[in-house]
């Protein structure tokens, strides 16, 4: 059942949604890819433009680095101050250009410094004047010379003679004697700087070891020398400085011509490089305007585009926006709606315990008198008419049951019992139970197990044979002829499980194609396969064996042709454990005890509202030898129990005035431990399980469902007051 108010939300809105967070992402993608493009071009628009300017600096700079050094030279050679000034004049425009390249490039590893320019200007000024001054002593000393020759001829250019010149020159000689100790150790003879440090030198001589000389004699000579001048050596120098001199001006000449020349080219040179600047100059300024529009055009594009990719965003961010308010909405609508789904199957599972708890009372009558009336003499149409209300009171039992379970799986409060079974004994016993019904309509009922007997695992042995039985008996309903085969077998699994493998194959009518995937659904049922087998039902079996298997991590699937059969095939993970433990559960099962022993002369108090229930309890207890006190509600059964001494109690659980449950509580609160300690047994239609632990858990021995049988009656009172016995006496 569905809430008219609920709505499911469309996958197209999460795929929009999806759609709309790429072309988000994709758009932002997109834009940071442009502006990166954009930003690297613009980054490398100004390097290049950065490195042109430099280069073109640079060229300036070595045309000027030319010049001035030409104007250096010139300044050098000539003298003149207007080179030093022309010098001065393109230094500086060098400096300028290095200042203009470091500006262009701050990042330069090493960049060209001002001061050190500066230094190595004043040093190039400061050489060139040493120079100049040079040349223009060495010009002098030549001119000098020059005149001096001149002045050395006379009108005919002849050396003119050199006056006599005297030179005199004293000479004092003085004798003097020594002494003995002197003559004894003569001094070394020293030379003139000895002489001269011994007279300035601190150093003082022993007197007792050195004696004065005694002067004897003193006489002075006197020389007179007379040199002439030699004509020779006179033309020799005039000759040598004539033509140093020469040399020189004629060197002079040509340097100054080299350098004229040097100037000539260099003007040349800084002409047509002026003229190659210019050219560059308005190519670079054309190429420059051409890439700043370039530039503006893309950058104005890149503009609009994000415009209108902002617009884009902004639309997509507002749908994201309406979308994500419209799952919230619908969240909450579902959130409703599942509250109100829980609450409807809370309420379905109520009115299903409700009507089972309903129905199975008035079938608890119905199918117990059945019973005892099998069990008396009847005429064979009597007993025909008993036997057809017994059935049909089993068949509708089998209905409760069936939607009662698919309740319990479809609120999740089914659980699963864990227990040692016997796979091959368990498929072989219901193989064994339905060969009477295979029978009747001369069908073969085979298995074929291919794993030992001895296989022992943990798990749920009954709800693994209510599937098997569900799908055998399926099968031999719509299997008109031929044979129906159970298969099984074991393979592996997770570490410490197996996979058990059941399949169960028919000759029957088969499923088509259109209902196939189908089959396991609630409440699904071929018609034309209901109509030829002439067999209705529930629809809910195959839907019940499904949640068994899957609820337990398993798997059921179906392949089937039309006219030819149908494999039905699960496979239901288990636990293997030691056969020893399937043994002793078998043997505590096949254990033989007579009830009669146990149950015979006792006393039960019996607390139930329904009379017809009353009626069918005292009569198989009566049957039984068995004697009882009847309470119609749980205050009169209180009173009862307080006044009488009982050996157990079977009370209803819904009862007027006190209730089977507060009963219970009441009577395990009794003050004497022997009234208290009495096994209690609840006689209910309510089947779930939470119901039953409720039960226990207030003190309860056991639970007895209806409709039941008188054996099941009987053998659940045996079972109690044995429990009782062996916990009072110790013996098992």
């Amino acid at each position: 059942m569905m809430i008219a108010g609920a709505k499911k939300i469309p996958i197209l809105r999460y795929a929009l949604i999806v759609m709309l967070i790429v072309v988000l992402f994709g758009s932002a993608f997109y834009l940071y890819l442009h502006y990166n493009k954009a930003e690297k071009l613009r980054s490398n628009f100004q390097k290049m433009v950065r490195a042109r300017e430099s280069s073109s600096l640079i060229d300036s700079c070595i045309v000027e680095l030319y010049s001035a050094d030409n104007s250096s030279r010139m300044y050098a050679l000539t003298g003149r101050k207007w080179y030093s000034n022309e010098f001065s004049r393109q230094i500086k425009n060098v400096r300028d250009i290095i200042s203009a390249i470091n500006a262009n490039d701050k990042q330069s590893a090493n960049p060209t410094g001002d001061d050190e320019l500066g230094n190595l200007v004043s040093e190039k000024k400061l050489k060139a004047d040493n120079y100049i001054k040079l040349m223009t002593l060495s010009d002098s000393l030549m001119r000098s010379a020059r005149k001096l020759n001149a002045n050395l001829k006379n009108a005919n250019s002849k050396i003119i003679q050199q006056p006599v010149i005297r030179r005199i020159k004293t000479q004092v000689r003085i004798d003097t004697l020594k002494t003995m100790a002197a003559a004894k150790a003569p001094a070394p003879k020293k030379k003139f700087f000895g002489r001269l440090f011994s007279v300035f030198g601190k150093k003082k001589k022993n007197e007792e070891q050195v004696k004065a000389p005694v002067l004897l004699a003193k006489r002075t000579d006197t020389i007179i020398t007379t040199t002439t001048a030699n004509p020779m050596v006179a033309q020799a120098y005039n000759n040598y400085y004539t033509k140093i001199y020469d040399a020189n001006s004629r060197l002079r000449a040509n340097e100054r011509e080299m350098l004229e020349i040097n100037n000539r080219l260099i003007n040349q040179i800084i002409s047509s490089l002026k003229k190659y600047k210019v050219a560059e100059q308005q190519y670079i300024n054309g190429s420059k305007e051409e890439i700043n529009t370039s530039l503006a055009t893309v950058l104005y594009e890149f503009k609009r585009l994000s415009g209108i990719m902002f617009l884009l965003l902004t639309t997509v961010v507002i749908i994201i926006l309406y979308n994500i308010w419209k799952i919230f909405r619908n969240e909450e609508e579902m959130v409703v709606y599942t509250e109100m789904a829980e609450k409807y199957a809370q309420s379905k599972s109520r009115f299903l315990a409700s009507m089972s708890h309903e129905i199975r009372t008035p079938l608890n009558s119905i199918i117990g008198f059945s019973e005892q009336l099998t069990q008396s003499d009847l005429t064979p149409a009597q007993a025909e008419q008993t036997n057809a209300i017994c059935t049909s009171s089993k068949m509708l039992l089998d209905v409760v049951n069936e939607i009662l379970d698919f309740s319990k799986y479809e609120t999740g409060k089914m659980s699963f019992e864990q227990a040692p079974f016997s796979p091959y004994q368990g498929i072989k016993e219901i193989v064994t139970s339905m060969q009477m019904q295979a029978g009747k309509k001369n069908i073969a009922l085979k298995y074929d197990i291919n794993f030992s007997e001895d296989i022992c695992f943990n798990g749920d042995y009954f709800r693994l044979k209510q599937v098997v039985m569900n799908l055998v008996s399926n099968a031999i309903k719509f299997t008109s002829r031929g044979e129906v085969v159970v298969s099984a077998f074991i393979t592996g699994a997770a570490p410490g499980q197996q996979m058990l493998n059941v399949q169960v194959k028919d000759t029957g009518l088969g499923i088509d194609k259109e209902h196939l995937p189908l089959i396991f659904d609630e409440f699904s049922q071929v018609a034309s396969a209901q109509k030829t087998a002439n067999y209705g039902g529930t629809g809910l079996g195959l839907a019940i064996c499904k949640k068994i298997i899957e609820l337990q991590g398993g798997s059921i699937k179906v392949t089937s042709k039309v006219g030819k059969g149908s494999v039905f095939s699960f496979k239901l993970p288990v636990t293997a454990v030691q056969k020893d433990a399937c043994v002793k559960q078998h043997q505590a099962e096949a254990t033989p005890y007579n009830p009669q022993q146990w149950v015979q002369g006792r006393h039960v108090l019996v607390a139930e509202d329904n009379k017809l229930n009353i009626l069918l309890v005292s009569t198989i207890l009566k049957k039984w030898k068995i004697s009882f006190d009847v309470a119609y509600n749980g205050r009169q059964a209180l009173q009862l129990f307080e006044d009488n001494r009982y050996d157990i109690v079977l009370t209803d659980i819904e009862m007027p005035e006190m209730g089977g449950i507060e009963l219970a509580q009441v009577i395990r609160a009794n003050g004497m431990q022997d009234k208290a300690e009495i096994p209690i047994l609840a006689l209910t239609a309510n089947v779930l399980k939470e119901d039953r632990d409720k039960y226990l858990s207030v003190g309860m021995s056991g639970v007895v469902l209806k409709p039941f049988s008188e054996q099941n009656l009987i053998d659940n009172i045996a079972a109690a007051l044995q429990k009782r016995h062996s916990m009072v006496t110790g013996v098992a």
